[in-house]
């Protein structure tokens, strides 16, 4: 069976966009097992990225070169044994200026978090390169445990399994601590540079310049299949 990580990045009401990222493979355990010496060697215990791209915590004094190399170690690592990374971004202030009830259905619109959300199981369910197995193997989420909105993506995920008769597919959805897990910590190393990405993707289109890509995004595409896609554009519609 396959497993899915999921973290989001850029939750603040400041950040235009929110994340998630999900990176899934059954080989979850030999990863650990590949990346555990980077960690030890470098006396980290728990990634976030944040604090990696700020240059603190645990990552106080590092250079460029050498979390770009702890990074690159992680993504190789990665290459071996992670199937997909996916991201969806959605543009937080226009989706709630589209948002509304859902009054034929009695089901209100959800937050920008479980709308990416919904659109990963929707890629993995669809993806040309991964809905076979995801269909024939079957899933199971992981998502960050303490989020405001898990309640509510796993509502969304229960309904999908029920309705679209995916019980065989959809097997689970729970929670996990981030210090307790690399898969959920990779997620957040996805997540944290797409928002970046796409983040810088819309200034300089705002300010009709080319786009200088961060160097850890490049480094995780380079390495890891990847999927990204923000929206810009909203329609209410009612489900089927």
């Amino acid at each position: 069976m396959l497993a899915c990580y999921l973290d989001d990045s850029g939750k603040d009401p400041q950040n235009v966009i929110t994340t998630i990222a999900v990176a899934s493979d059954e080989a979850w355990d030999k990863l650990e097992e590949e990346v555990a010496p980077a960690f030890a060697e470098r006396n980290v215990s728990v990634l976030h990225a944040m604090d990696l791209n700020g240059t603190r915590g645990e990552f106080e004094g590092w250079s460029v070169l050498n979390k770009q190399a702890f990074v690159a170690r992680i993504a190789q690592a990665a290459s071996r044994h992670v199937t997909m990374g996916l991201s969806m971004s959605a543009l937080k202030g226009t989706y709630k200026e589209h948002s509304r009830y859902r009054a034929e259905t009695e089901r209100q619109t959800v937050t920008p978090y479980t709308f990416c959300f919904q659109v990963v199981c929707d890629w993995l369910l669809r993806d040309i390169r991964i809905a076979r197995r995801v269909h024939s193997d079957g899933i199971r989420f992981y998502l960050e445990e303490g989020h405001e909105n898990n309640g509510q993506a796993e509502k969304e995920f229960h309904y999908v399994r029920k309705h679209f008769e995916l019980e065989n597919v959809l097997h689970s959805i729970c929670f996990v601590e981030k210090s307790h897990c690399r898969g959920i910590q990779l997620a957040d190393l996805i997540a944290y540079y797409s928002r970046r990405d796409g983040v810088s993707l819309l200034k300089a289109k705002d300010a009709g310049i080319e786009q200088d890509i961060d160097p850890m995004i490049k480094i995780l595409c380079e390495k890891i299949v990847h999927r990204g896609f923000v929206a810009t554009g909203f329609h209410d519609r009612p489900w089927d």
